[in-house]
């Protein structure tokens, strides 16, 4: 999984990085701010700019991030507290409304961001004419709108490039573990390695529940990643997870005995039946197959998948 690995730490440096430089660039308002004498928004700006100097050092000690944890959470609650009450009470708070797309965008998955960005743009835009005579509201819904469509814009590229940059490592970006195209890559070696060596190669198929299926997005992506890393906890060294384009995750087991593939399934579900972290994990289906000199890549991978249709059925 060394691609794997590099690809997530390519994008936490560079989060991290993003992270410290808009901490100083705020820690620079900050000093400015104090020299005016405008202590509360001084302050403002100290706090974020420490919020954010905190929250780069716990990615860096983390080693990873998460799908919106609730420190993220707490940082667009109280910048968007902020501006939509502090307007009501001194006009300059206005211009930190400029900054809450980039944040929102920069801190949460597009898809999540886009549905935040919405209600936060629509409850502005109501404060702000209500609360402006009409010179204003052109000024500030102008820039709004300009930062809101440079944060969307600059999303949705890095949100493709990041797409790109996973199709070429081969590699499924929420769970870690390598795609589909990567199993039919690494099945090929393997089967002709088989057949040479007379040796064993089995597949283990991996049926998350149906009711997983209908949870939103953020939370269905969450149980996936907790899945995976479970599973990885019983492999071998030289076992391979793999995430189907249909969702279902099968692990390569070459060298393997009808003995190493009941081990790994009673070690996974043991391990899921213990940890009442989420509903569903019990429901978890296995399939156990093996490579038969007349199989194809495409066989087995649609046995695989057959799997699934049979629990959806």
């Amino acid at each position: 999984m060394e691609k794997a690995r590099f690809h997530s730490l390519v994008v936490l440096q560079v989060k991290v990085i993003y992270c410290l430089f808009a901490a100083l660039a705020l820690s620079v308002v900050a000093v400015l701010d104090l020299v005016e004498a405008r202590t509360v928004f001084a302050a403002v700006a100290a706090a974020f700019a420490l919020a954010l100097l905190l929250y780069a050092l716990v990615l860096l000690l983390r080693g990873q991030q998460r799908s919106s944890p609730v420190t993220e959470w707490l940082m667009i609650l109280g910048l968007s507290l902020f501006t939509l009450f502090g307007m009501q009470t001194h006009e300059d708070v206005v211009h930190w409304v400029y900054f809450v797309p980039g944040y929102i965008y920069f801190l949460f998955p597009f898809h999540v961001a886009s549905y935040l960005a919405l209600v936060y743009s629509t409850a502005m835009v109501l404060m702000v004419i209500s609360e402006f005579d009409s010179y204003l509201r052109l000024q500030i819904l102008f820039t709004y709108g300009a930062c809101y469509a440079f944060a969307v814009m600059y999303a949705l590229i890095n949100d493709r490039h990041n797409h790109g940059l996973s199709a070429i490592v081969n590699t499924d970006p929420v769970t870690q573990v390598y795609n589909q195209y990567q199993l039919s890559l690494d099945l090929s070696k393997e089967m002709t390695r088989a057949d040479r060596q007379t040796d064993l190669l089995s597949l283990v198929g991996i049926v998350i529940p149906p009711s997983w299926r209908v949870l939103k997005t953020e939370e269905y992506e969450s149980r996936l990643s907790y899945l995976t890393k479970r599973l990885k906890r019983c492999l071998r060294r030289f076992d391979t997870c793999y995430r189907l384009d249909s969702d279902v995750f099968v692990v390569l087991l070459p060298h393997s005995t009808d003995a190493v593939v009941e081990a790994l399934c009673e070690n996974l579900m043991d391990d899921l039946e213990g940890s009442g972290r989420f509903e569903g994990l019990a429901d978890i289906r296995l399939r156990k197959d093996s490579y038969h000199p007349e199989d194809d890549v495409e066989d087995m991978i649609a046995r695989m998948e057959k799997e699934s249709d049979d629990q959806h059925a």
